[in-house]
């Protein structure tokens, strides 16, 4: 049986890339280019999870790169860490088989890249969380490219895959909107927590006027939340026909609606303090 899928195509900010090395010289002439950036899936015990990732190779040189499955984690600041190739305390990757551990693409071709997952009968609800790392051999480097973006790595990138087990969920609750400065810059921030059993992210839209009467409008950061989590997720100013972001002066006057699946908030705040 294959698991409901709920995964974007080529969306850049789901795509976790470590990047370690520059690219040298010798590798400039190819680039990989690798859809979808995760999986968000559901399964049941007893299920086996199928699905694929298409791997592209549009230069005009042959590639060979390796791809293995790792446990990772994230902290609360939201730095990701990858743990291969030891296996982490209540690891599902021994349930995952993947195609192939080393895969060669003659030039401008695609590959479905396919791997599965089978969920053990008795299986309590709960996430199965692991990734699937896609690296250049040590001797060769990889500019990795999603969408416009493109960006030269040497190591690897990371497909994260997130399997809910059964009748898991996240049950999110929205402690406070403070003011944070982020990158310097004053920002709108949501504390949100998570005690669920499973992942879960946010979204909306906000309105706000400043003290001196200014409207800013503020979309709502889609981060995941981990299982146990408390985070502090940005709220950030979406641009339109490539209008800077501005700046505001507090006190904040908020408006709008915090979402995420299966609940929401309605959310009217005076954010007038700072908080480092």
């Amino acid at each position: 049986m294959k698991s409901k899928s709920l995964r974007p195509r080529y969306v850049v900010a789901g795509l976790i890339m470590l990047l370690t090395t520059p690219l040298n010289a010798a590798a400039e002439g190819f680039s990989i280019l690798v859809a979808p950036p995760r999986f968000e899936l559901q399964a049941n015990p007893g299920d086996v999870v199928r699905d694929h990732v298409e791997i592209t190779n549009p230069g005009d040189s042959p590639v060979t790169f390796l791809i293995r499955t790792a446990d990772w984690d994230m902290t609360e600041a939201g730095t990701a860490t990858f743990y291969p190739p030891e296996l982490r305390p209540g690891s599902c990757r021994p349930w995952v088989r993947i195609e192939r551990h080393k895969v060669h693409l003659p030039a401008k071709a695609s590959k479905r890249y396919r791997f599965q997952l089978e969920v053990p009968e008795g299986t309590p609800p709960g996430e199965c969380r692991f990734a699937l790392l896609i690296e250049a051999p040590p001797e060769d480097a990889v500019k990795a490219q999603a969408r416009s973006l493109t960006l030269p790595v040497r190591g690897r990138i990371a497909i994260v895959v997130y399997v809910m087990i059964g009748s898991a969920r996240p049950v999110l609750e929205v402690r406070d909107i403070v003011l944070e400065n982020s990158n310097e810059k004053l920002t709108p921030v949501a504390i949100v927590e998570n005690t669920g059993n499973a992942h879960g992210r946010t979204g909306g839209y906000f309105e706000a006027n400043d003290t001196t009467g200014k409207r800013i409008d503020f979309a709502v950061t889609p981060l995941p939340i981990l299982a146990g989590q408390t985070r502090h997720i940005p709220l950030y100013q979406p641009t339109i026909d490539d209008r800077a972001a501005v700046d505001f002066t507090p006190p904040l006057d908020l408006s709008g609606t915090l979402e995420w699946n299966g609940g929401s908030k309605k959310i009217e705040q005076r954010l007038t303090t700072v908080v480092q």
